[in-house]
């Protein structure tokens, strides 16, 4: 059966705004979430990042890696999850459950391929989420950057830090929900991006920000795109 991604997109000014009873509200919708997906036997993953505010974006200027402390734009990665469902129509539909803050969008994108490891935050130490970004004038073009990044990176996974990762279609063979006029609306792809569009996440264990930013000025990631890093919360 087909898989499918189901990003946030937190507007987290917005967010910090809410009042204690929606904040709260907004927590204990996700593990109930969680569990209509898996009652219907679609959840695969599914994770939530600690404040973009946090994060770090690692890219490359001028041939040397470049280091920039979030936040990232209006809108950042807060969560996502894995899910299997029949088609894309379905995968919406299962998406517009999913819990979110006035503001927030839902980016909904299939899987090109990937490895699975649900319940990563279950291992001892610190679990970041690297986020592979890409930027071109043209969806395929960003196709492009991405095959590269792909074939550059296939084998720098270190196997005792590696926790799983995925690859995304482009946003082209994607939906978007949002709210307009106070109710929920759904697009189709591709979408206007401002900054570089997410093509895939990775997972590793790292000891701290500092060395998993320090990994990732080595790697093929920046050469061609960039990997925004954030870490993920512990329930």
């Amino acid at each position: 059966m087909p898989q499918f991604m189901v990003m946030t997109l937190e507007n987290e000014t917005a967010e910090r705004e809410l009042a204690p009873s929606e904040t709260q509200a907004l927590v204990e919708g996700h593990p109930a979430y969680e569990r209509k997906l898996r009652a219907v036997s679609a959840y695969l993953d599914g994770e939530r990042l600690r404040p973009s505010s946090e994060g770090r974006r690692v890219s490359s200027r001028n041939g040397q890696p470049r280091v920039d402390a979030g936040p990232f734009g209006e809108r950042a990665l807060s969560g996502y999850y894995v899910l299997e469902a029949e088609g894309l129509d379905a995968a919406v539909k299962l998406a517009e459950e999913c819990p979110r803050s006035p503001g927030a969008e839902l980016d909904v994108r299939p899987l090109m391929k990937g490895t699975l490891e649900p319940d990563k935050t279950s291992h001892r130490g610190r679990v970041f989420a690297f986020a592979v970004l890409g930027s071109a004038p043209s969806e395929q073009g960003w196709i492009d950057v991405m095959d590269r990044i792909d074939e550059s990176t296939r084998a720098c996974f270190p196997a005792d830090r590696f926790l799983g990762g995925v690859r995304l279609r482009e946003p082209g063979r994607g939906r978007r929900v949002a709210s307009a006029g106070g109710r929920r609306a759904v697009f189709d792809g591709p979408f206007p991006e401002s900054k570089e569009v997410i093509g895939g996440l990775f997972f590793m264990r790292m000891a701290s920000t500092d060395e998993a930013v320090d990994w990732a000025a080595r790697s093929e990631f920046v050469k061609h795109g960039a990997v925004e890093i954030r870490e993920l919360w512990r329930s």
